[in-house]
């Protein structure tokens, strides 16, 4: 429905933000690490948001990253796991970050965020398994727009980071950093 709003950010707290588009105030529920990336008020801004419908009514819910919208949508589908769990999971981690943490079974980590117990965190273990999409060999991991965003401002194109993801062999255990290092080693003509 609305895919994202830009104007002006009157003000930001943790939780919220209001954005002034045309005379209108407009109040989003953010995620901390949106919270973190938001300019100072009185300086234009884009939120990606997701309108969602409560018993309670209407609600708003804005990120500085699709990446994030995308891993709060995730979250909500799953039985019985709320916007305000969801938003504390986004605050907590990137979309990388917690594939990792599923990949690696790390209850620890998932029960670190505000909101989740023993029970939530082994629901989000099986409701999120598998959920890394893969396509005709090609990496599709939540990872990729980070690899591409930092590979592409080094000066190298799309279809020479795309090959650079086959050939790396990267997996979805391994951190941002070296996935990075390994296309760089691969795109550098050695792959170590």
């Amino acid at each position: 429905m609305v895919e994202y709003i830009q104007g002006t950010l009157v003000e930001k707290e943790e939780g919220e933000a209001v954005v002034e588009i045309k005379g209108w105030g407009i109040h989003l529920s953010i995620p901390l690490s949106t919270h973190l990336r938001l300019p100072s008020p009185g300086e234009k801004c884009r939120l990606w948001t997701h309108l969602h419908l409560g018993d309670k009514g209407p609600s708003l819910y804005g990120f500085t990253t699709k990446d994030e919208k995308r891993l709060f949508r995730i979250l909500i589908a799953i039985p019985r796991l709320g916007p305000k769990t969801a938003l504390a999971v986004v605050s907590h981690f990137t979309l990388g970050d917690l594939w990792r943490a599923v990949e690696e079974r790390d209850l620890e980590k998932l029960k670190k965020v505000p909101g989740i117990g023993e029970k939530t965190a082994e629901r989000l273990l099986v409701e999120l398994k598998g959920k890394v999409p893969q396509k005709g060999g090609e990496v599709q991991g939540p990872w990729e727009p980070t690899i591409l965003s930092a590979l592409s401002n080094l000066g190298y194109t799309l279809k020479e980071i795309k090959r650079a993801l086959r050939e790396a062999q990267v997996t979805p255990q391994m951190g941002e950093e070296e996935m990075i290092r390994r296309c760089l080693r691969v795109l550098g003509g050695s792959v170590g």
